[in-house]
Formats: structure tokens, sequence, C-alpha cells
């Protein structure tokens, strides 16, 4: 990860991601970022010129409302907005903390035609091939690390039950023509536009 990286002080490897989703949603205004926790990828979306909704079911964590972005509790298996809400619907290490088909259905439901949808995630490894993969990314791990300050959100964190293969169907089978890719410190990127 470059110095000027603008989470370079608040370091994890969601954090990481973070400036890859604001570019893969850069033409959208209204975003819903689904398990908002302390919401900082909210505002750094809300920064980036774009109206934020941050969802989470954790209210220890919310933080009040601020310029351009508005936050709430609520639960991915059932978001309160009306369908076609939203023209991006963000969400970070959320799928295998709940019901993924059933979260999924419901971001589809609430994103816009013409609308994007990007999850950022892991998974468990399970069998030989997904385990020699997550190894090799233990070099760029621990060089993206450097000259970054690590950080940890006081967030709910959940083991992945489902391995990456099963994790990439289950959102394929859901979302037609989603793109999947393995990307650094262990996580995959989704990311899928309606018709």
């Amino acid at each position: 990860m470059p110095k000027n990286h603008p989470f370079a002080d608040r370091w994890n490897h969601n954090s990481q991601q973070y400036p890859r989703v604001a570019e893969l949603i850069a033409d959208q205004q209204l975003v819903l970022d689904v398990g908002c926790g302390e919401g900082t990828l909210a505002r750094y979306l809300a920064g980036q010129g774009h109206q934020v909704v941050g969802i989470d079911p954790d209210s220890s964590v919310l933080p009040d409302d601020s310029e351009n972005t508005h936050f709430m509790i609520g639960d991915a298996t059932g978001l309160p907005f009306a369908d076609d809400s939203f023209g991006a619907v963000v969400s970070v290490m959320v799928l295998h903390q709940t019901k993924l088909e059933l979260a999924l259905v419901e971001m589809r439901r609430v994103l816009r035609p013409g609308g994007v949808l990007v999850n950022v995630g892991y998974a468990r490894n399970k069998g030989v091939g997904e385990t020699l993969v997550s190894i090799a990314d233990i070099p760029g791990n621990l060089v993206g690390r450097v000259g970054t300050t690590r950080w940890e959100p006081p967030t709910i964190k959940m083991d992945a039950l489902l391995g990456w293969t099963e994790t990439r169907d289950a959102i394929e089978s859901i979302l037609p023509g989603a793109s999947w890719e393995r990307v650094g410190g262990w996580r995959y990127l989704s990311v899928w536009q309606r018709p």
C-alpha cells in the first residue's frame, strides 16, 4: 500500500479496499452502506461527494450523523427501504455474518436499475487449493502494511463458515453476471450492476 493511501493511519484489511470501493461507485450519488459499523467507509464515501445511508444492527457502534451521512439501526436481511432506492449498495465483511442469500436479495431489491452493488468479504479456506491461494497472500500483506498504522474498529467479528468457492457460487447464483475476485488481505471483491 502506498504511503499516500487515505487510510495509512487507519489500516486494516478492510480499509485497504475502501478506495477501490469508492472508484467502483464513483458515478452513483445515493449510497447504502450495509453493515456500516462505526461509519468509517460511509464518511469516506460522503467525502467523495456521495449521500450515504449507513445501516448496522449494532447500535453501540453507530456514530452520529455527519455531513452527507445518516446512520440507522437495521439488518441486512430486512432492509427498511423501498425497492429501487439507491444508486449503489456496498457492504464490507457482512455477508459471512448473516444469511448471505437473503442479504443479497435485499441489497439487490433496494438497488436502482443501472446501480452498482459492491461486496468485500472473506471466506474460510476449504481444501488445498484455497489454502495455497491464502498462503500466497502473505507476502503482499506484509509489504502492504509498510508505512501504515494498524487499526481495529470496535465492531462484531465472526468467522466465515463458507469456503471461497462456496461464497463465490452463492453470490453468482443470486447476482448472475457478478464479477468476483480474490484481492489483497485475504478478501474477495464482488461487483454487480443491476440491468
